[in-house]
């Protein structure tokens, strides 16, 4: 593989302050991605400390012919930190019931290469057999206990608010989550509302886990009968999902307009700032 070396700014969003901190640094970047999903490539990348250490990383970058605003990765760096935030709590709570289960959502920032404007994702580099635990569309594709607990715990502590969803990654290192809000505002295009919420509960089927974390069953208060056409609707979707295809992250209206959707994310900085900081403090995640 051949490295170029870049010089680039970091923005890395602080989540005590609601602000975007800005820092110097310099890549060994590859030029050609080794990876790619349906909406980005994934470029090797060490970045270089002060003091001459390498760390590896990984840039990822909008597919230029997606369809999607590039500026959506400010959206997805904070959507990781909010994530991240749920997981030391859900962590904590782990610890407090005598648990084993730990979790953790990588680091993610944006950064912007001198001489281009497109802002990209840089995060810690995940060496090891990657799993898609679900997606924002109310699917599963593990059993994993976890992950499931997890997505559960996030909207049960945010009050019904919102739900942390597509849950992947390497071990209980996750990655590239989205999360759907009651109102439908913030986190993206892989926001998918009230709906996206009503379809992870749908779909949701309460563990051991859940139980010893106290977590309340989504079931509670249905008849047996509402109960059994649950069960066999989850049996069918089941057995339905050996056959479908690999799952991807929805993202509603993609399309050769998408453009005209995500016009209010490229406008500045400040609107992240200010949108981001809103929602974290109606969900009590940020000072």
């Amino acid at each position: 593989e051949r490295f170029e070396v870049l010089e680039a700014t970091k923005y890395s969003f602080d989540c005590g302050s609601g602000r975007w901190e800005q820092h110097r640094l310099t890549l060994r970047l590859t030029t050609e991605p080794f990876a790619e999903g349906g909406m980005r490539l994934c470029y090797r990348c060490r970045e270089i400390s002060e003091d001459g250490w390498e760390v590896d990383k990984v840039v990822k970058r909008i597919k230029p012919h997606s369809g999607l605003d590039p500026t959506v990765n400010y959206h997805e760096a904070m959507t990781q930190m909010v994530a991240e935030s749920y997981a030391q709590d859900f962590n904590k709570a782990c610890c407090q019931a005598g648990l084993p289960n730990r979790i953790a959502f990588l680091p993610v920032s944006v950064i912007k290469l001198d001489g281009y404007q497109e802002p990209l994702c840089l995060e810690p580099y995940l060496d090891g057999d990657y799993v898609k635990h679900s997606d924002n569309a109310g699917h599963r594709e593990t059993d994993d206990e976890t992950a499931a607990a997890f997505s559960y715990f996030s909207y049960i502590v945010s009050g019904a608010q919102l739900v942390v969803c597509d849950i992947q990654g390497v071990g209980t290192f996750y990655t590239d989550p989205q999360i759907h809000t009651a109102d439908g505002q913030g986190f993206g295009a892989g926001n998918l509302g009230a709906e996206g919420i009503r379809r992870f509960l749908h779909s949701h089927r309460h563990s051991l886990l859940s139980e010893q974390l106290g977590l309340p069953s989504p079931d509670e208060g249905l008849s047996d009968e509402e109960l059994a056409r649950k069960i066999q609707a989850l049996e069918r979707e089941d057995a339905a999902r050996g056959n479908a295809a690999a799952m991807v992250t929805l993202i509603p209206g993609l399309s050769l307009t998408f453009s005209t959707m995500t016009t209010q994310y490229s406008e500045c900085a400040s609107q992240y700032n200010e949108g981001f900081t809103a929602i974290a403090k109606m969900f009590g995640k940020c000072a």
